[in-house]
């Protein structure tokens, strides 16, 4: 019987050409060697996909999928949480880069704290790695109230218990749909714990939908009010602290 790994790194792909080999790479200089890589290529309109597959002739441990048709980050990665057949869930966009450490840390973290998310500190850097903004620091726990005023977690630094991923899949309806995911596991009881140290990278890019912060405020507020049903002046008060700590990360 063929051993599974004990992680599954789940990378959504979409016209992600100039930045999805340094990320691959980021995840083949792993010091913990036990994972699988999953690729999902959205159909975008670039050689992503071309790129992926010349990469997964490299190492056994990559594994191509492809969606059917154009489908969005939320399915995507849905598809791919389906496939993974790891213990632990790991999150990496496809243009950013874990640090080589990133796994064996973030596992013997979560294991040691019996916790189903781990989050880590990271870097926000441009397209070329230049540093732009000061590195992120998280808490070293979070729960879902913390939340609700900060979001302090980062996708690409992610990492989930396998069964409770399988079972709570992102919900496709919303912008924000890591953030909602994260609020839903919290909500059911589910323990975070966050590494201080910096072990991602996570390239700020011009066209990245965390760059239409307009656009990001009026979703939030939809989560707020329509997803969790809070009450208005509450939902308000909530804004001002998204808002705020929107001013403190991009300072």
């Amino acid at each position: 019987m063929e051993k599974k790994p004990t992680v599954s790194v789940i990378m959504p792909a979409y016209n992600v050409a100039p930045y999805i080999e340094g990320s691959v790479k980021s995840v083949l200089a792993q010091t913990y060697a036990d994972w699988e890589l999953l690729i999902i290529d959205d159909r975008g309109k670039d050689n992503s996909y071309e790129i992926a597959c010349r990469l997964a002739e490299t190492d056994s441990r990559i594994r191509v999928l492809q969606n059917e048709k154009n489908s969005g980050v939320s399915k995507t990665r849905n598809y791919g949480i389906r496939e993974a057949r790891g213990k632990y869930i790991a999150l990496l966009d496809s243009d950013d880069q874990w640090r080589p450490e990133k796994l064996e840390k973030q596992l013997a973290m979560m294991e040691k704290g019996d916790a189903q998310i781990g989050y880590t500190s990271y870097a926000m850097v441009s397209e070329k790695g230049e540093k732009v903004h000061n590195d992120y620091l998280v808490p070293e726990t979070t729960d879902f109230k913390k939340m609700l005023l900060c979001n302090v977690i980062g996708c690409s630094t992610v990492m989930l218990d396998a069964k409770i991923a399988k079972a709570h899949p992102f919900d496709e309806t919303y912008y924000h749909e890591d953030y909602v995911l994260w609020l839903e596991l919290m909500r059911d009881g589910c323990k975070a714990v966050g590494c201080k140290e910096v072990l991602v990278d996570y390239c700020v890019r011009g066209d990245s939908r965390s760059a239409q912060k307009f656009s990001s405020a009026k979703k939030r507020w939809l989560i707020y009010r329509k997803h969790l049903k809070l009450p208005f002046f509450k939902s308000v008060y909530y804004m001002m602290r998204y808002a705020i700590s929107g001013l403190k990360k991009y300072a």
